[in-house]
C-alpha cells in the first residue's frame, strides 16, 4: 500500500473513530462487544464478475473505554469505475438516518431513496453528475453495510453488487 492510501485509511479511521462518538451518544447503550473484524473480513471477500479486488480484505476492531468499533473494508475496479465495500459494527448501535420514515427525494443533480436490500432498511443515493453512487444498509439494527461506488452507471450497480453479500447470514452475528 502506497503512503498515500495509508494515510488516507488512517484518516478514515479516525473519522470514524470520531462518527463512533457521535453516534454512541445519540443512541441506547450497547449490550456487548463488537464482532471482532476478522468475523466480518468473510462478508466482504466476494467475487464480483468483471471486477477486480485491489489488495485483500482488511480491517480494524478499535476498543476505547465505553466506544468500540469494528470495520472490515475491500477495494475494486473496473475500468475507470471503483467500488468499496465497508461493515461496520457499533456495538449494536441503530443507524439513526435508518429508523425514520420512508424518504424520496430526486432533482436533476441526485436521487436519495430509503429502500429495502434482503429485508433490511437501507438508504440508497446517486448523484448523476459525478455518477457516484452510495448504499448504506443497516443489519439486523447493528451492522452498516455500505457500498460506494464512483464513475458508475446508476444505484442498480450498487443493488446488483450487494446481492452477491449473505446480509442475512451478516445478521446471526448479532449477538
Amino acid at each position: 500500500m502506497s503512503g498515500r492510501r495509508a494515510n488516507a485509511a488512517k484518516c478514515r479511521l479516525a473519522i470514524l473513530f470520531g462518527l463512533s462518538w457521535i453516534i454512541c451518544s445519540l443512541v441506547v447503550p450497547a449490550w456487548g462487544d463488537v464482532v471482532n473484524f476478522k468475523e466480518l473480513l468473510p462478508f466482504v471477500d466476494i467475487n464480483i464478475p468483471g471486477w477486480t479486488m485491489e489488495g485483500k480484505p482488511s480491517g480494524t476492531t478499535l476498543k476505547q473505554g465505553t466506544v468500540m468499533l469494528s470495520e472490515a473494508r475491500v477495494a475494486f475496479r473496473a475500468g475507470d469505475q471503483t467500488l468499496e465495500v465497508v461493515i461496520m459494527d457499533f456495538l449494536g448501535k441503530t443507524i439513526p438516518f435508518l429508523t425514520g420514515q420512508h424518504l424520496q427525494m430526486e432533482s436533476s443533480e441526485e436521487i436519495v431513496r430509503t429502500t429495502e436490500v434482503q429485508g433490511f432498511k437501507a438508504i440508497a443515493t446517486f448523484h448523476h453528475p459525478d455518477r457516484q453512487g452510495e448504499l448504506n444498509i443497516s443489519v439486523a439494527d447493528r451492522f452498516w453495510v455500505k457500498l460506494d461506488g464512483d464513475g458508475i452507471e446508476n444505484l442498480e450497480v450498487l443493488t446488483d453488487i450487494v446481492q452477491r453479500m449473505d446480509l442475512k447470514k451478516l445478521a446471526t452475528l448479532a449477538k
